[in-house]
């Protein structure tokens, strides 16, 4: 019998990283699906029922648990998965959530940056994105040996990820499977196609500095001095930095600017010639980094940061080039050896499409989170094949957003 499944999320946007995590589940994955969250900014269709608890995300669940309790009884689930950060463990210890049969899926076990990463961006710049919030120190602190007590508490045994460093923190204690999720990519007939004399480079995500749109637009101009027919479309989520970037890239006809909500990302991507996402720190966005991932599954060559969340997805040198962080040289070099020489090009463009179609891909995530669950439900987690990348779901490789 199909699951009655309560999926718990602070903030939902099927635009965002773990809303389109969320929403493929509900979509693939049998059974009937509830959202539970402080609110919905769209994609409500893929649910059965949405239960907006309002309040502030950064408390979520823990400032709304009577309101949680309450929709949680109206649900009647089967199953709750919780869908958080580093901070998932000591949720699932709540009172409140202790009655249910829980998954917890952990994106990303994201730390402070370290000091020589600081000058990469401003402190404003960093608090005003994910890179530096207070959950952040938190989590840095937090010590594995807590998070896993929290979660034998809880009852929870099985833990999906896409982030190494959550398999590695919390895999190898007995009683808990930890079980790598695999990116989320689309299966799609669409491809990019090489173009020598006038190529587009696309960027698609948060208008933010800390992921790399000031390194980028100062790499642009390099790269238009080997490649002068180039051009750079950047189809941006607006955010407070939006004024700050656009006068950055200035009135230059070469670069064209979107911020409008984009219906279709992969013509987007499969209309251009190179995709990059320069992110400057490790956690700019939570694993994987599934711009990257769904540029590879219409044959896009990716240029990237070798940063964690890049890391998830992109294999350097394999399907995709990574560059050090706030390196506009290296940057333009990278466009360049892609942009400028056709049997590079279409290398990456098949080693990435190679990559979603064998490790990656929403049909491969949502087998191992349908076998958590009945794993789950059955009782059979604790104790069955405990570590990071046990079990049967185990040793798939990790892969936000269809514009993050």
């Amino acid at each position: 019998m199909s699951p009655r499944v309560a999926h718990l999320i602070a903030e939902f946007s099927a635009h965002e990283a773990m809303g389109r995590t969320v929403t493929e589940t509900a979509r693939r994955v049998p059974g009937e699906h509830h959202l539970v969250t402080t609110r919905a900014h769209d994609g409500r269709d893929a649910f059965t029922e949405v239960h907006e608890l309002g309040g502030g995300v950064t408390t979520f669940p823990l400032g709304r648990a009577a309101d949680l309790a309450g929709a949680l009884a109206r649900i009647s689930p089967d199953v709750v998965h919780l869908h958080a950060g580093a901070l998932g463990p000591l949720q699932a210890a709540m009172a409140v959530l202790r009655p249910y049969k829980t998954v917890l899926t952990a994106y990303a076990w994201p730390t402070v940056p370290g000091p020589m990463a600081w000058r990469r961006a401003t402190l404003a710049e960093m608090r005003a994105s994910n890179v530096l919030q207070p959950r952040v120190a938190l989590t840095t602190l937090l010590p594995p040996a807590v998070a896993t007590a929290a979660l034998r508490r809880a009852g929870v045994t099985t833990v999906l990820t896409p982030d190494p460093r959550v398999a590695a923190r919390l895999g190898g204690h007995p009683g808990i499977t930890v079980t790598r999720l695999p990116s989320g990519a689309p299966a799609d007939d669409r491809r990019a196609r090489y173009d020598r004399d006038n190529p587009t480079i696309v960027f698609a995500g948060r208008a933010e500095s800390v992921r790399g749109l000031d390194t980028l637009l100062a790499a642009f101009p390099r790269v238009r001095e080997r490649i002068p027919g180039a051009r750079l479309r950047l189809l941006l989520i607006p955010r407070p930095e939006l004024p700050a970037i656009l006068a950055r890239a200035g009135t230059a006809e070469q670069v064209e600017i979107v911020t409008e909500t984009v219906p279709d990302l992969l013509a987007e991507l499969a209309a251009a010639q190179a995709g990059t996402w320069p992110f400057k720190f490790d956690y700019t966005t939570s694993p994987p980094a599934m711009a990257v991932a769904e540029a590879m599954s219409v044959g896009l060559p990716v240029v990237a940061t070798d940063v964690a969340c890049v890391r998830a997805v992109l294999d350097p040198d394999v399907n995709g080039l990574a560059v050090p962080p706030a390196d506009p040289v290296a940057l333009a070099d990278a466009l360049v050896r892609v942009l400028g020489d056709e049997v590079t090009w279409r290398r990456f463009a098949q080693a990435g499409v190679r990559s979603v179609r064998e490790r990656l891909g929403w049909d491969r995530a949502a087998a191992v989170t349908a076998e958590a669950y009945a794993s789950t439900l059955a009782g059979a987690g604790a104790g069955a094949g405990a570590g990071a990348g046990g079990g049967a779901n185990g040793g798939s490789g990790p892969g936000a957003a269809s514009r993050r």
